[in-house]
């Protein structure tokens, strides 16, 4: 095996970064106790004197209190396999750098579309101000009438945000009009959002929570681990991230 920063073999460093470092990061988010980034992180040990790495795995291969928890999607029986190898074969270090692009909140702020919304008249536009809290704008904005649909106010969003390519981006830069929203509510029922040309999703439909998220892009599935308390997104999901998040809501 070739070895990433920090040590990591390729593989091994590959399944970290789409399994377990949107809450494992460098800077641990949603209760993670510690980070899986480093080859030092891995080869640490908890409160129990357990290896890292081996505790990793257990909960890998968990049908109990899998990792990642549901509803994520659990890490495939082949990359259980490298993974185990490499535990088991007594997590060796390689200083070989195998040049693994970055993950999505590893990079700085940057507005990766290069352009932004532009203003204008904050009325009748599905591409205004993405990155922005859209609920909490329209509830302040909401005309005489509470419905869905006022004539005379802004509509009344259950669900809004907007789907980014990386985890910093700045408010009212476009985001990907790449990817959908899957939305499962409490009854099961489950709602696709597409991403519109500035990355916005949204539905005035009613939605019963406690939901499940996930972000869906080119074959690929990012699912968020914990259930949101609420449907405007972007209020956690901020350019540096809030509650929690750990930064934008981004594609797979």
């Amino acid at each position: 095996m070739t070895a990433g920063p920090g040590g990591l073999p390729c593989d091994v460093r590959a399944l970290l970064s789409a399994n377990c470092q949107t809450c494992h990061g460098a800077t641990p988010s949603n209760g993670a106790p510690f980070p899986l980034v480093s080859y030092r992180d891995l080869t640490g040990k908890n409160p129990s004197g357990v290896v890292i790495a081996q505790r990793a795995l257990t909960r890998m291969k968990s049908a109990t209190s899998p990792m990642p928890p549901m509803p994520g999607s659990p890490v495939s029986a082949a990359e259980i396999t490298v993974f185990e190898a490499w535990v088991t074969a007594g997590v060796q270090a390689s200083v070989t750098d195998c040049s693994l692009p970055p993950g999505p909140f590893d990079g700085p702020v940057v507005c990766t579309s290069g352009t932004t919304w532009a203003g204008g008249r904050n009325h009748g536009s599905p591409v205004m101000n993405p990155g922005l809290p859209c609920i909490a704008c329209h509830a302040n904005n909401r005309g005489d009438d509470a419905a869905p649909t006022d004539d005379d106010g802004a509509p009344q969003f259950a669900i809004a945000g907007t789907v980014y390519p990386t985890g910093h981006e700045p408010n009212r830069c476009n985001g990907s009009p790449t990817g959908s929203v899957e939305v499962t509510d409490a009854s099961g029922r489950v709602t696709t959002l597409a991403a519109n040309s500035a990355g916005n999703f949204f539905t005035t439909s009613k939605i019963v929570f406690p939901i499940h998220v996930a972000v869906i892009a080119n074959s690929k599935r990012r699912a968020m681990v914990s259930s949101p308390p609420v449907g405007d997104c972007n209020s956690c999901h901020t350019q540096a991230g809030a509650n929690g998040a750990p930064g934008r809501i981004t594609l797979p």
